[in-house]
């Protein structure tokens, strides 16, 4: 079921500032076609009654003898009337511009440059009605129908899929800043494009509003083949869709009483890009219309309201420099981002289920042409959908506070392997969650991956990278499977249960890594920690979360794999030291608590029996702070005193006679300074280096 005309539903648009008509020096006089004696419109005896219509009267053509008016001048009517018949062609076609206060328009052909301008208050409706015939403007080619107050493009008799309306070869159509189209939410609209030249364009700068009087849902009103110029308002209800197919869009751009106009879509409906097409690019002139949705000037925004969808599809491409903001929301269904597209905060965006968007570099000279997409308001590739951001530049840069959700079944890809990789951006205070839900592994393939952001993983995914460009910040964290190598760099890795790596690990000497210990102090496994089933080539820094209070001697296991290359440089553990195996990396509790991050490094520094002072070279790092030593001092027949210095400080112990005391210290130490030993009394000392804190 339709929905129902819209005649006598229309408020008029208030309007200021524009083209009335001019009132005639003779009475107003209606005057019908009748086609007597030629197709002439300046033929008297072609009118009934007699005469040629003048500026302020109004003017009805219908099916007659001769139901083609030529010659047509520049008049202005107080009403205009067209109504098509099965019996013959009717049209009218002139050089001129006719300007009318009211159009009534019921089939047949209209190839005069066309002006609706009613006067403020005027309550005759203007309508364009689908009767008997279809409707076309513009043969005579480079003409513009111009809505300067209310005009609505209603259903009809004749109504159906095939175009209630064609635009013939570059005829236009604009929507003055004072003027308003009512589309029907079930129109049709055509842009013949045939044979060669520009594509037919509809120029908003007023409001392209689809309307039906009785709410009717779950239409969708289509323009096919039609540029679009947007600078005004789109207005689409909710349930409703406006679906732009075939014509390149611009955004912005052109001039509305002397500034540029923001675009806005609002409603609460789906406006749907299938397809944009056209002109070929010009790199010498880039922001002529190109086959794209083109943001004109840099940083031009396109704004959504009321929740309004807006909907990219397979066959349209984005360029220039600009961003979509406000309140809705951004499908990307199989759209390509060639220029520099930014999603504001506040407008999700999320791939579509059986398509691939891609990201991809047009013009590396041209910021418009340089493929970055920069979902600020979070992005969710749907699982059954590809993102492909392309080598040779393409770039998804995810900002701080958003995210990007690659979930089980999704994919992110550059499209092939491997040099001169897409890349994926995650930016400081930005989250990429990855492999989340049911079913099969998210995946990421040939893409770099990188920036200071945080990984999260969950579930199961699938990584073929070309390579990562995390920088020092970086987190990666959660738990699961990942099926493939991670070179992590200088990410920081803190599992928060089992995350196991099914393939290779690669750190770097700025990495971190934070497994987290468990409750329980009898639990032999770290609860957060990796697996990886082949070789951990290990650097950096080792730091758990939880409780490091463990009774002194137990071995918590918190890095298993399949074989180990070399080692994290310390481990910032109180009361823990590393203590590494061939196939893991566990951590020791001894008796004293190292703040520092401390390296374990067992040798020995002194066996002695002597009074005085001795001084031991310890052949330590510059960087070092502090050395952990076991000291046992026995044999002293009287009481005795040892004192341990490193240039830092002194460490004191006491030595009763005839007992033994062992003890485990921690000794502050400068660079390039000898360990000084101090004993008062004669006694046996023996002093074995557990490891030193940097």
């Amino acid at each position: 079921m339709r929905p129902l005309p819209l005649l006598g539903t229309v408020v008029a648009a208030l309007v200021t500032a524009v083209l009335v008509p001019v009132a005639p020096a003779h009475a107003a006089t209606t005057y019908t076609w009748q086609g007597t004696e030629s197709s002439v419109w300046g033929n008297k005896k072609n009118w009934q009654p007699e005469g040629v219509p003048q500026n302020g009267d109004s003017v009805q053509l219908a099916y007659g003898p001769r139901p083609t008016i030529t010659d047509v001048p520049d008049i202005q009517l107080a009403m205009l009337t067209v109504t098509g018949s099965t019996d013959g062609l009717v049209s009218m076609s002139g050089p001129g511009e006719v300007i009318t206060g009211s159009l009534q328009w019921n089939g047949g052909d209209i190839n005069t440059g066309l002006k609706v301008s009613a006067p403020p208050g005027d309550p005759t409706p203007s309508f364009i009605m689908m009767g008997q015939t279809p409707m076309r403007f513009g043969g005579g080619g480079d003409q513009t129908l111009t809505v300067d107050s209310t005009l609505s493009l209603m259903t009809g008799p004749a109504a159906g899929d095939d175009p209630w309306l064609t635009f013939m070869f570059d005829s236009n159509l604009r929507i003055s800043s004072t003027g308003k189209l009512l589309v029907d939410p079930a129109a049709r609209v055509l842009g013949s494009r045939c044979c060669s030249g520009t594509t037919s364009t509809v120029v908003v700068d007023g409001t392209l509003e689809v309307f039906s009087a009785t709410g009717a849902t779950g239409y969708t009103a289509r323009f096919d083949q039609l540029g679009f110029d947007l600078a005004g308002d789109v207005v689409v209800p909710t349930g409703n869709t406006l679906e732009i197919t075939g014509g390149p869009i611009r955004v912005g751009g052109h001039a509305i009483n002397g500034t540029v106009g923001d675009a806005s879509v609002k409603g609460g409906g789906v406006v749907d890009v299938n397809e944009t097409d056209g002109d070929a690019y010009d790199p010498d002139h880039p922001l002529l219309p190109d086959g794209t949705l083109k943001f004109i000037e840099d940083g031009e925004k396109l704004t959504l309201a009321d929740d309004t969808v807006l909907r990219l599809g397979p066959y349209s491409e984005v360029s220039g420099v600009g961003s979509i903001e406000g309140k809705g929301s951004v499908t990307l269904a199989g759209t390509t981002v060639r220029g520099r597209l930014t999603i504001g905060d506040g407008v999700p965006a999320t791939t579509e289920a059986g398509t691939q968007t891609t990201i991809a570099v047009w013009d590396r000279d041209l910021p418009g042409q340089t493929g970055l997409l920069t979902p600020a308001g979070g992005l969710r590739i749907a699982p059954g959908s590809t993102l492909r951001v392309l080598g040779g530049g393409g770039r998804l840069a995810v900002p701080k506070d958003a995210t990007l959700e690659l979930p089980a079944g999704a994919t992110v890809d550059a499209g092939g392997c491997c040099f001169d990789s897409g890349q994926v951006i995650v930016k400081t205070g930005a989250t990429m969650k990855i492999g989340e839900g049911e079913g099969d592994p998210a995946v990421l393939r040939w893409i770099a991956l990188g920036g200071q952001g945080t990984i999260e993983h969950s579930g199961s995914s699938t990584w073929d990278l070309a390579e990562t460009t995390f920088t020092s910040g970086a987190r990666i964290t959660g738990d699961g499977t990942i099926t493939g190598d991670l070179p992590a760099g200088p990410a920081e890795i803190r599992p928060t249960g089992v995350l196991t790596v099914d393939g290779d690990l690669t750190t770097n000497q700025a990495g971190r890594y934070r497994p987290l210990l468990a409750t329980l102090r009898s639990e032999p496994k770290a609860a957060g920690r990796l697996v990886v089933t082949g070789d951990a080539a290990l650097a950096g820094r080792l730091q758990p979360i939880g409780d490091t209070t463990y009774p002194v001697g137990r071995r918590v296991v918190v890095l298993e794999a399949g074989s180990i290359t070399g080692d994290y440089r310390c481990a910032i553990a109180g009361g823990m030291i590393l203590d590494p195996a061939p196939t893991g990396i566990g951590l020791r509790a001894i008796e004293t608590r190292v703040s520092d991050c401390l390296r374990p490094a067992a040798k020995p520094v002194l066996a002695a029996a002597f009074s005085g002072t001795r001084r031991v070279d310890l052949g330590l790092p510059d960087a070092t702070v502090s050395i952990l030593v076991d000291v046992t001092v026995s044999g002293a027949p009287r009481g005795a005193t040892l004192k341990l210095s490193a240039g830092r400080g002194t460490v004191t112990v006491q030595v009763p006679r005839r007992r033994t005391v062992a003890r485990q210290l921690e000794v502050p130490v400068a660079p390039q300074t000898p360990l000084t030993v101090q004993l008062t009394k004669r006694a046996r000392v023996k002093i074995d280096q557990v490891g030193y804190a940097v």
